[in-house]
């Protein structure tokens, strides 16, 4: 019995492994008989270890987070940044791919349409006690703007397209944070 568990674990990273081989490989050849062919095994094997196309797409780019802090209160903006960029750092680059060809592939669509949930989800759990301080009014609107500040698109503005390090990217994101999370005169609850 454990010999065949590890044996269906291996099989599993190898399916994984080959998936992302292809599509790190930036063609079009992402289909199931592909990445059976890449791992050696048939796409019943693939299904059977990933469920559908939808669930190994998300093994592969990495969405789903399945971290410690995932719903905790940061301590700060700073720290739910800082939880941002481990994450992004990892799958940053692969969610981008993915979203620049969410309008093309319908499976893709569905994991950046599952992401985004995901993420608004984090950030209201994340920043549920500062959005608490607010009018009841106020909190959409804050809550949207925690949600464009933290957006996997702000960190590839900062890391990718203007070159800052890290640190530097991280500030500028808590910066956009705490921005959006003030708590403006008279939007305070009872105000």
């Amino acid at each position: 019995m454990e010999t065949r568990a590890r044996q269906a674990e291996a099989t599993r990273r190898r399916i994984l492994d080959a998936a992302r081989d292809l599509f790190e490989a930036k063609s079009s050849g992402f289909t199931l008989d592909s990445v059976a062919a890449r791992a050696g095994v048939s796409v019943q094997t693939v299904l059977r270890a990933f469920g559908s196309k939808e669930s190994l797409l998300v093994a592969v780019i990495g969405t789903v987070r399945h971290r410690p802090h995932s719903y905790r209160q940061p301590a700060s903006p700073q720290q739910a940044v800082r939880w941002l960029f481990d994450d992004y750092e990892e799958i940053g680059d692969r969610v981008i791919r993915m979203l620049a060809e969410e309008d093309q592939v319908t499976d893709f669509a569905e994991v950046a349409r599952l992401g985004r949930e995901n993420h608004r989800t984090w950030v209201r759990k994340s920043f549920g006690e500062r959005l608490g301080r607010l009018a009841e009014r106020e909190r959409e609107g804050a809550l949207t703007a925690l949600v464009a500040a933290t957006d996997v698109y702000v960190w590839k503005v900062l890391r990718r397209d203007m070159g800052l390090d890290r640190p530097a990217a991280e500030a500028a994101m808590t910066r956009l944070v705490r921005g959006a999370a003030e708590i403006s005169e008279g939007s305070r609850k009872g105000s």
